[in-house]
């Protein structure tokens, strides 16, 4: 969801010359802040482009095969779309990882605080925030929230706080006593709220990373930081039932599967999922250092080796979840892992590869002129395809020989619909209104902090150390405040929205 290249939309001669004091305004005010109102830019890497797509087009033939061949048989062949849910998310938070320590890593190690700070939480916003409005306002709509007013109104008091502040994940609230918060009108902006989280997170460690020049050590605190991630979340698949009796007790869990603590703690809140935008901020500082040095024959053959097996371990992983050949002790590990970090270093190492590795067959299929395109809708692809599959749902039904093809039908015309409208909101929503934000960002700093050239850290100048110290606190304030908020506050309302 993030962005990799910086392209303008298309637009006719005529427009361009009508446009033309505008567009050399536009010129002056990059030129004076260094912000371009098109967006970041990580130049020759579009085998990610290809990545992105991939992460979109996973999510989206997954739903669309949960959705549209919904048949109560759950032995069809459809329900090996669970196949592609081993992937989406997490390249798409691990690939978000890398791209966004490769775009800014360099503004918080040359620019003061306060300007790096201003302009990388503006320029997120810009990317996230239009289209997420639009499409909340769409769901606000459609699934009749405003209804809740006349019954509803703390829950309608907490959806609209929640969702506007993109928080909505950040906390556990069930609302009605049967869905939680962020299944409101728009429900799959949790991963925006994820997101969201992520760049705060992002502002604490930048330069943490930053600093690390030695790729010995940044393996060393990757691979160390896997295994205790691992460890633990493997020890909480064996506690399963100790996690729901808490959550019942404490966070006021009223069922289980997808309104459960435990799936919203390790799938949808970002405190789970923080882990794998680390590991790719962490490899993407491990390219940084390798870009320094070409390639040389030897480790382009060890490189084509190590690419080769992620991708083994990437499909074996998804055989195994979806399989079970090792048993459910085995299989109840795999299916918690599946749903967070369990393939985070494999698309690490599969991301680090196609940057580093670009002759490789695989990151030049991801680089064609086609993937690069439909990687820039990847974001329009998520945000539109909840609404496109809803056409073509059905009740569910009994499974029938020949009543396949009529799902394979609606299936494909529902990505086909998906495709087009995607390329609508990424021309007419996406390009334009980022280009206003960062317009609106870009003379913000100016007004507030003059052009950039003042703003820049002196040669040889450090990051202030107390100013990182400040913001680490800041940080682990608001984790304080969302515990007192999440055990103290919310238990006191809870009963008011059921």
């Amino acid at each position: 969801m993030d962005d990799i290249t910086a392209k303008p939309a298309p637009a006719s001669a005529s427009l361009a010359a009508a446009d033309a004091p505008a567009a050399a305004g536009a010129a002056e005010l990059a030129k004076k802040t260094g912000i371009s109102q098109v967006g970041e830019s990580s130049h020759e890497l579009r085998a990610l482009h290809g990545l992105r797509f991939l992460a979109a087009f996973c999510i989206l033939i997954s739903h669309a095969c949960g959705w549209l061949a919904n048949f109560k048989d759950t032995n069809t062949v459809f329900d090996y779309g669970e196949f592609f849910t081993v992937y989406g998310m997490p390249l798409f938070f691990v690939l978000s990882g890398f791209v966004i320590h490769y775009n800014y890593s360099r503004l918080f190690s040359t620019m003061q605080t306060r300007w790096a700070i201003f302009e990388f939480l503006g320029a997120r916003f810009a990317r996230i925030y239009p289209l997420f409005i639009v499409f909340f306002l769409v769901g606000f709509a459609v699934d009749g929230v405003m209804q809740w007013y006349y019954e509803h109104q703390l829950n309608l008091l907490l959806v609209m706080t929640h969702y506007l502040t993109l928080t909505q994940s950040w906390v556990f609230i069930v609302l009605f006593g049967d869905r939680l918060l962020f299944d409101g009108p728009f429900g799959l902006s949790w991963s925006l709220s994820a997101e969201f989280f992520f760049y705060v997170t992002y502002v604490v460690l930048v330069l943490y990373i930053a600093r690390m020049r030695s790729i010995a050590g940044l393996l060393v605190t990757a691979g160390a930081m896997s295994v205790l991630v691992l460890t633990a979340y493997g020890y909480a698949a064996g506690h399963h039932a100790a996690i729901d009796a808490f959550a019942v007790q404490y966070m006021n869990q009223i069922g289980g599967g997808e309104h459960s603590v435990y799936r919203w703690l390790f799938y949808y809140s970002p405190y789970g999922r923080v882990f794998e935008f680390i590991l790719g901020c962490l490899t993407a500082q491990i390219y940084a250092i390798s870009a320094a040095h070409p390639v040389s024959t030897r480790e382009a053959y060890w490189g084509r080796v190590l690419l080769n097996a992620s991708l083994v371990f990437l499909f074996g992983f998804a055989l195994v979840f979806l399989f079970r050949p090792f048993g459910n002790t085995v299989a109840a590990y795999v299916s918690l892992l599946k749903q967070n970090f369990g393939c985070a270093v494999g698309l690490a190492v599969l991301i680090f590869c196609v940057s580093r590795y670009r002759s490789s067959t695989v990151a030049s299929m991801l680089s064609t002129p086609l993937m690069v395109r439909l990687g820039d809708l990847s974001f329009s692809i998520y945000a539109v395809h909840t609404w496109t599959l809803r056409i073509f749902e059905r009740p569910s039904m009994d499974f029938r020989y020949g009543v396949e093809w009529e799902a394979v039908l609606r299936i494909v015309l529902a990505i086909a619909l998906t495709l087009i409208l995607s390329t609508a909101t990424f021309r007419l929503i996406e390009v334009p209104a980022r280009a206003w934000v960062r317009k609106i960002v870009a003379r913000r700093l100016l007004r507030s902090f003059g052009p950039r050239e003042a703003n820049m850290l002196a040669e040889g100048e450090a990051f202030s150390s107390d100013r990182e110290i400040v913001i680490g606190t800041l940080f682990l304030a608001m984790i304080g405040a969302l515990a007192v908020y999440q055990f103290l506050i919310v238990p006191y309302f809870t009963p008011y929205l059921r």
